[in-house]
């Protein structure tokens, strides 16, 4: 069962006039145009980033200063013609926790 945008326009609006809402609203729902429902219905392509993470274990006596000296000194490996290609930006810090057997 396919549902018009009109019909379900018409369901949020009798859902908020249940729920207390001001009746002002029909303005505001009045003011979507044709155009712009085409427009939020188009499916944009998402550029997606390659996302290097830097995956460390969580230590409280170095964690605060770990991301500011990898960063830092990050110019090091934009000098090095093979990393600069494999490593466009800055990798993304994350920390897992110490597992203790």
């Amino acid at each position: 069962m396919v549902i018009s945008f009109n019909e379900n326009i018409s369901n949020f609006k009798t859902g908020l006039w249940a729920r207390g809402y001001s009746h002002s609203l029909r303005k505001i729902t009045s003011e979507v145009k044709f155009t712009e429902q085409k427009s939020a219905l188009k499916q944009t392509a998402k550029v997606r980033k390659k996302i290097l993470p830097f995956v460390t274990t969580y230590h409280p006596a170095w964690q605060p200063n770990f991301k500011n000296i990898l960063i830092s000194k990050w110019h090091l490996t934009e000098n090095q013609p093979l990393l600069r290609e494999i490593f466009k930006e800055p990798p993304f810090i994350s920390y897992k926790k110490e597992i203790f057997k």
